[in-house]
């Protein structure tokens, strides 16, 4: 559940569909470090405090890497007890007139804590939860104001279809500072369990460039959904006592 189209996916997702495209044939290394007080995936919260490791390949049009969500404390939680989570990923993105652009690809989302075997997909653990599954995607971007997207996931072993659109904005402040933000809103079709809900996530960084290869970035987040018969608001976090949907975090990038 890598990063999405913000940096609020976090993860992606997130985000599993914030991919780099890139013209040329040249291979590329992008390698984060982040910190999250909350680890919240598409308005479900999976873990408290967590570091997220990960590290993006490129070459030309194509991508691929892997995402980790390793939880500083015990919490445990409905979605995923323990928290631990690896991603794999790949895709293939590129332009089709200079504005409009296309990602299609591939996540791999395993759960070292509940699964019986790292290719085990589809064999659930006895209670339908944590299983390793297998998602495709796909998904349009403008580049224009706001740079706004679209994708579509399907998820197999849940039975889960999930529309969202995106929008986000770097305003720069100084030379190698800027504010970046971002929103979000999606809704998810469970064709298995019927239990279908809308959900929406926000950011604001502030992001600093060391070099032309080195940034650093720190900011809020915002998540929430319907789930449990709430609104974006009331419900803020499915799985969770908690009534406040706002967390921050940081992070740390290089690429070479």
């Amino acid at each position: 559940m890598k990063k999405l189209v913000l940096s609020i996916l976090v993860s992606l997702p997130v985000c599993l569909a914030c991919a780099p495209s890139a013209s040329a044939e040249e291979f590329s290394v992008t390698t984060t470090v982040a910190f999250e007080s909350r680890y919240v995936f598409r308005g479900i919260q999976f873990a408290e405090t967590s570091f997220q490791p990960g590290i993006d390949l490129s070459y030309g049009n194509f991508y691929g890497g892997a995402w980790l969500n390793l939880p500083v404390g015990d919490d445990d939680f409905i979605a995923t007890p323990g928290g631990e989570e690896l991603d794999l990923f790949a895709g293939y993105s590129a332009s089709l007139d200079g504005v409009t652009s296309f990602d299609i690809g591939v996540t791999y989302y395993t759960f070292p804590d509940l699964m019986s075997g790292f290719f085990d997909i589809f064999e659930e653990d006895g209670d339908g939860l944590g299983a390793n599954t297998l998602e495709i995607f796909g998904g349009i971007s403008f580049d224009t104001v706001l740079s706004p997207s679209f994708y579509i996931y399907r998820d197999f072993m849940f039975d889960t279809t999930t529309f969202e659109g995106g929008v986000s904005h770097s305003y720069p402040i100084s030379e190698n500072t800027s504010f970046d933000f971002g929103g979000a809103v999606g809704y998810v079709i469970d064709d298995d369990a019927g239990a279908d809900y809308l959900y929406g996530a926000a950011s604001a960084d502030v992001s600093y460039a060391f070099t032309d290869n080195a940034s650093a970035s720190v900011g809020a987040r915002y998540g929430g959904s319907d789930i449990a018969g709430g609104s974006l608001i009331d419900d803020s976090i499915a799985g969770t006592t908690k009534s406040s949907g706002f967390w921050f975090g940081l992070s740390l990038s290089s690429s070479f």
